[in-house]
């Protein structure tokens, strides 16, 4: 994965301060404006992995970025429902085993061991969202199709070709670029809007380069030079 292309692709595009600052003003629309976002990054991805020589879409499509998003949550959810109902199970239990006792140990022991129970079910969930986020992303991205991201046996063909090496670094490019979307903080409370969005930016990108990888298509090739399928 080229790291430093995702993180200064961005400022190939001549727009890129306009862009920046309309997505993260977007981002701040009560209950839509991440949906618009989702979308927006979606094109990204898209375009990173057909390789097109524009680095950044234009905010030209509002209501398809809109669309696009929400659906692209809607699986998410339902990708995670299957360990989201599993914590819920487990939570419910350990309540009813301590508090059907009334004893202060029983309490205490349940605590522990909900504790325990759930920082591996937080590493469950951080390995299934490296595995299986950047594949259904990229699939619905390039397909533009809401059952290709659940068409199982091609998205595991697609980890297995990725590799679980190459799904680890992306998961590093999340950390850096979640970091660099908190300096906002750093610079100014209002500035994180924008740093947040361009770490979305960021992450769309290596989304885009895992799944070049994940259809068997070769690193992008120089900034400026033509690709053909």
């Amino acid at each position: 994965m080229d790291f430093g292309r995702a993180f200064n692709y961005v400022f190939n595009d001549p727009e890129w301060v306009k862009k920046i600052l309309l997505g993260g003003l977007i981002s701040l629309i009560p209950l839509i404006g991440g949906f618009v976002v989702y979308g927006y990054t979606l094109e990204i991805v898209r375009r990173v992995y057909t390789a097109e020589s524009n680095p950044l879409p234009e905010w030209d499509d509002f209501g398809g970025y809109l669309s696009q998003g929400f659906l692209l949550w809607i699986a998410m959810i339902v990708w995670f429902l299957p360990v989201s109902i599993l914590i819920g199970c487990i939570a419910g239990a350990l309540a009813a085993a301590g508090g059907a006792t009334g004893d202060d140990a029983a309490v205490a022991i349940s605590t522990i061991a909900a504790i325990g129970l759930f920082s591996v079910l937080f590493l469950v969930i951080l390995v299934w969202a490296v595995l299986f986020l950047p594949i259904i992303t990229g699939r619905f991205a390039v397909e533009r199709s809401f059952g290709s991201m659940f068409q199982f046996s091609e998205i595991l063909a697609e980890v297995r070709q990725t590799g679980v090496g190459t799904l680890l670094l992306l998961m590093v490019l999340y950390l850096v670029a979640g970091f660099v979307g908190q300096l906002g903080f750093v610079l100014c409370l209002v500035g994180v809007i924008f740093t947040s969005f361009y770490s979305n930016i960021v992450i769309a990108h290596g989304a885009g380069q895992i799944y070049r990888r994940a259809r068997g298509l070769p690193p992008l090739p120089p900034a400026g030079q033509a690709t053909t399928f």
